[in-house]
């Protein structure tokens, strides 16, 4: 009887539990209330902090305005909410983020904001043309900076804007090895560039130089053989000779015609005869003594011959200036007077 007790005891203790549990149980698998509002963006508070956005961005609190529109579009993302962020970042001076947001705004614009589409894409464009400034440094400074082949007007340090896009930098200073940095500027960006510039390596001395043997002395040069004797010319003594022959023929002639006018004064002697003789007498004598004179002279000239040609070089010299200073033959017309006659000769100079 004792073991039945406890038995039954047990059991209903342990109906109890159960019954105890179940209700638990059953609250745990039913859903609380408002699990399934929990999951939907909460629009009341979007709406409500967009426009408190709107009223500060009409104030010109545009950084209080960007806190507004960012939780809005954080509980609801709208293109609305993404083109006034991006406004508040370009009016906060930041283009970066401002160009980042307006393209999200023009990834999906609605129809009915397309003329307001219109004015960002505008805006974005006008911002990524901006330059980017780029301060250039060097170690030591004072190099000179070159960009894409450009001189720069200033030494490093030195600041300069440049174009969107890849860009080549050349630093050089004297004594020192030139470096190039490739860098690619962003719109409106500031960068730094650095260069080390390292001395030139010394130069190996240059070895020194060779004595260069001495020049051989020419051969010496063999005397020229001197030159042929000039060819004796005759022309002058033919010339002279032939003025001999004349002026002797011219005598004879007049002689004849003076012993005729003395026989005729002989047979009949008149002044004019005797002035006839006179005249046929003293051209006969002219006559003749030019024929003397171009004989004497012709003889002269036909027995002269040159002298051998000196083999020294004065004398070669002395007989050049005696050429250069020969003359062309002449006849001068001498007259001849005499105590009881007169006459006339030739004075031949060459």
């Amino acid at each position: 009887m004792g073991m039945g007790r406890s038995r039954v005891l047990a059991a209903t203790i342990a109906g109890a539990i159960v019954l105890s549990l179940a209700p638990s149980a059953r609250a745990q698998a039913k859903p609380p209330a408002g699990a399934a509002a929990a999951g939907k963006p909460d629009l009341n508070a979007a709406k409500k902090h967009y426009g408190e956005g709107d009223k500060k961005f009409k104030a010109g609190d545009f950084a209080g305005a960007i806190t507004e529109f960012k939780a809005a579009n954080d509980i609801k993302s709208t293109p609305h909410a993404e083109r006034y962020i991006g406004k508040c970042e370009d009016n906060l001076g930041h283009p970066q983020a401002a160009v980042e947001w307006y393209d999200k705004f023009l990834a999906h614009v609605p129809d009915k904001l397309a003329t307001e589409a219109d004015e960002i894409k505008k805006r974005a464009a006008e911002i990524k043309a901006l330059p980017g400034k780029v301060h250039v440094e060097s170690n030591p400074p004072g190099a000179s900076v070159s960009v894409d082949g450009k001189p720069q007007s200033s030494p490093t340090p030195m600041d300069a804007e440049l174009s969107p896009g890849p860009h080549t930098l050349k630093l050089s200073e004297p004594g020192r090895l030139p470096t190039e940095k490739q860098i690619d500027v962003a719109f409106a960006s500031t960068q730094t560039v650095s260069a080390n510039l390292d001395p030139e390596p010394a130069s190996a001395p240059s070895p020194p130089p060779v004595a260069a043997a001495p020049p051989s002395p020419p051969p010496s040069a063999a005397p020229s053989p001197p030159p042929p004797p000039e060819s004796h010319s005759m022309a002058p003594a033919l010339i002279t000779g032939g003025l001999a022959v004349v002026a002797a023929g011219v005598g004879t002639v007049f002689g004849v015609m003076a012993l005729g006018d003395k026989s005729d004064f002989d047979k009949n002697p008149t002044t004019h005869t005797a002035d006839n003789g006179d005249t046929h007498a003293l051209i006969a004598d002219m006559a003749f003594g030019v024929a003397l004179t171009f004989g004497v002279t012709s003889a002269v000239l036909f027995l002269t011959r040159d002298e051998a040609p000196a083999t020294s070089s004065a004398a070669l010299r002395t007989t050049a200036r005696a050429d250069a200073n020969r003359k062309a033959v002449t006849l001068t017309p001498v007259p001849v007077v005499g105590p009881h006659s007169g006459g006339a000769g030739l004075v031949l100079r060459f």
